[in-house]
């Protein structure tokens, strides 16, 4: 229960219903007396929230307009933020986070706009590559619903049982590619070694038949 303001009728709160819906009540004082509750001193100031529990902490910052010194903070980072470019998340790097964030929280849904902001923060909405970035986003996420690595509804996406077979797959890919390439290296060696030993026993027979001709 949340205490929200006063009227002549009682305290006005919000609350929970039985079936997990959020609706407005309003008190009496004798409701309120003997119920514990904590303090929330909300302050809200160009679209910022500042939540406090004690009124002491609410003044002393109010005093040192702690909020102006946050939101200059954020925009000066924000200032940064934008003057670097957003890469672009290969597709199996994306599909590799996108497990690892299910295994977290097994009911979560993606949708582009959210996946944006999980991977760079709140700072990526006001980002000027924003939109371009978030198509391409759009792109990797229809596409893994074709491949059957992602199951689209109402909510966004979903990850499917496939995208763990895809990851599999593309891990093997590459141990397949790294064997090959230090087979093709120990090729290599090996063609050099040879060429070496030619080259020497070349050589040691030149110095044989220059001995025996000196010899003669």
């Amino acid at each position: 229960m949340l205490l929200k303001g006063k009227t002549e009728k009682g305290y006005i709160a919000l609350g929970r219903t039985d079936n997990g819906s959020v609706e407005t009540f309003v008190l009496s004082q004798d409701d309120i007396e003997g119920t514990e509750y904590g303090l929330r001193i909300e302050h809200y100031y160009k679209g910022y929230q500042f939540n406090y529990s004690r009124p002491l902490r609410f003044l002393m910052a109010s005093a040192c307009h702690w909020h102006r010194w946050v939101i200059f903070r954020d925009r000066r980072s924000q200032e940064r933020f934008n003057r670097q470019p957003l890469i672009r998340s290969e597709r199996m790097e994306l599909l590799q986070y996108l497990v690892e964030r299910s295994i977290q929280e097994p009911r979560e849904k993606f949708d582009p706009l959210f996946l944006g902001m999980q991977l760079y923060s709140r700072k990526w909405i006001f980002h000027p590559g924003k939109e371009e970035h978030k198509k391409h986003l759009k792109l990797l996420l229809q596409s893994f619903d074709e491949s059957g690595d992602l199951k689209r509804n109402e909510d966004g996406y979903s990850l499917s049982g496939k995208a763990l077979e895809t990851l599999s797959n593309h891990e093997l890919e590459k141990q397949k590619h790294r064997d090959n390439l230090a087979t093709a290296k120990v090729g290599n060696r090996l063609t050099w070694a040879i060429v070496i030993v030619g080259i020497l026993g070349i050589a040691a027979q030149l110095v044989i038949w220059w001995s025996d001709k000196g010899a003669w």
